[in-house]
């Protein structure tokens, strides 16, 4: 490997780490976000080619082994654990499903967060105040004044004393791949242009409904930390190497005058 490889190698080396350790240092940072899914950093060798203007790049060299590049931080949709809160509007999901969350437009997002409460209109809502989504079987300024129960199929209902009433259906859905979902911040996440989504209204099977719950975050603290270890290290490493290549090119500048 020339120098120039060699050199290559080291810094993107350095770069591909140091975003490894900032995917770790927010997976530590939302280790107890409700819903949150860790992410994971996947790792590519580059195949390296100078190309020179004007010449056929076939003719060229292929420099091998050139770099690390990190091709993809998609997020571990792994099932977190679900802790009990006894409040009615926290809700979970057991299953590949995700909640449907609206804004103002009309604009549909998706989430794993399900502490939700009511706002003055009895829209049920996230912290961020997006509406969750719900197909009424009875409009709001008719529901009887009572508790919210809501089934682990995602039907609402609202109890007075002896009496349930049926008010709704959660929508509720699923991507076909999960890897169509871009992350879009908040914890929220929203499909990829062309791509579709299933919901529990056409039979998709988006999990149960866990009322009183709340699924708290999938990231594994140990984990985390020995693979903080590790980076650390491999980026101490690296720089090191960069100090030391430049180093050389003093060397041989020096040598040359």
């Amino acid at each position: 490997m020339g120098i120039n490889n060699l050199f290559a190698t080291n810094v993107t080396g350095v770069t591909g780490l140091q975003r490894q350790l900032d995917i770790i240092a927010n997976n530590v940072a939302n280790s107890t976000t409700t819903g949150y899914k860790a992410r994971q950093a996947s790792f590519q060798e580059l195949l390296n080619q100078d190309v020179k203007a004007g010449v056929d790049p076939a003719s060229q060299p292929l420099g091998l082994n050139a770099g690390l590049n990190v091709t993809n931080q998609a997020p571990d949709f792994k099932q977190g654990n679900l802790e009990e809160t006894g409040r009615q509007t926290d809700l979970a999901l057991n299953g590949p499903g995700f909640f449907g969350l609206r804004d103002a437009n009309g604009n549909l997002y998706l989430s794993r967060d399900g502490a939700f409460s009511f706002d003055g209109d009895k829209n049920l809502v996230s912290a961020q105040g997006l509406k969750v989504e719900l197909n009424e079987s009875l409009p709001k300024a008719q529901w009887p004044k009572g508790t919210l129960q809501i089934g682990r199929d995602g039907q609402v209902y609202i109890k007075e004393q002896n009496q349930t009433t049926a008010v709704g259906q959660l929508v509720l859905y699923q991507a076909q791949n999960n890897e169509d979902l871009l992350s879009v911040g908040n914890n929220l996440y929203q499909v990829a242009p062309g791509r579709t989504l299933q919901s529990n209204l056409t039979g998709a099977n988006v999990g149960a409904v866990i009322q009183g719950s709340l699924e708290s975050a999938n990231v594994d603290l140990a984990a985390e930390m020995s693979n903080l270890i590790i980076a650390q290290r491999s980026y101490s490493m690296n720089t090191q190497m960069l100090k030391a290549n430049d180093e050389l090119w003093e060397a041989i500048n020096a040598f040359s005058r």
